[in-house]
């Protein structure tokens, strides 16, 4: 059974919220990355710097939602919605999910997940990505909401993405500025956001089916 409305925002049940959460948290750093590069393109040169931190920054977020959903159903002592409430995960969660994603197969996803194979193109799709622990210091820069966009030079050809780990020290990842590098950016962002709304998608598409696995 659905949980207490009054335990989401909104009021809302927690089917509901996933529905919420799925349209739009999962999907806001792929829409927000996409549109930055457009505005890239066109922009001054002195701004573009600027516009491709920005898209590393939805990078980062991406990063952390998947793992967010992917924590949220391997582990479901309590309900997925409750889970996907709480904080972000950091970089020692990325890293983790980095080793598993790298070694396990699609399948293994999928059984690990609880989901069913309407998450198969994108568990096989994630587990192409095979530099998924070099994302760690765009997330450590990020994961305690101090993450900002560093120029270290004047016509240097990349920037930082730089903040305050979990353990208070100071980080700084670099990126590449160029139109391609910020492509490529957004490229990551879109792929990850994709595969964590496939993953909850195929959840919620279980519980209102026949048969779905009780959080």
């Amino acid at each position: 059974m659905d949980s207490p409305a009054t335990d989401y925002p909104g009021n809302l049940k927690e089917l509901a919220f996933l529905d919420a959460y799925q349209r739009g948290a999962l999907r806001k750093p792929q829409v927000a990355a996409d549109a930055l590069l457009r505005a890239l393109a066109f922009a001054d040169p002195n701004d573009r710097p600027v516009l491709a931190g920005a898209i590393a920054a939805e990078l980062a977020e991406a990063c952390r939602r998947l793992v967010a959903v992917w924590e949220a159903l391997s582990d479901r002592r309590q309900p997925i919605a409750k889970a996907l409430l709480g904080p972000l995960p950091g970089v020692a969660a990325w890293l983790a999910f980095a080793q598993q994603a790298a070694t396990f197969t699609p399948e293994q996803t999928l059984r690990e997940l609880g989901i069913g194979d309407t998450a198969a193109a994108a568990a096989e799709h994630l587990g192409s990505h095979s530099a998924l622990a070099g994302l760690a210091g765009l997330i450590a820069a990020a994961e305690r909401g101090s993450g900002m966009v560093l120029l270290p030079a004047a016509h240097s050809s990349e920037g930082w993405l730089a903040g305050v780990d979990a353990e208070a020290g100071a980080v700084a990842a670099s990126f590449g500025i160029g139109e391609p590098d910020a492509a490529a950016l957004a490229d990551l962002t879109a792929d990850f956001s994709g595969a964590a709304r496939a993953f909850l998608g195929a959840y919620i598409e279980a519980r209102r089916g026949a048969g779905w696995r009780p959080t």
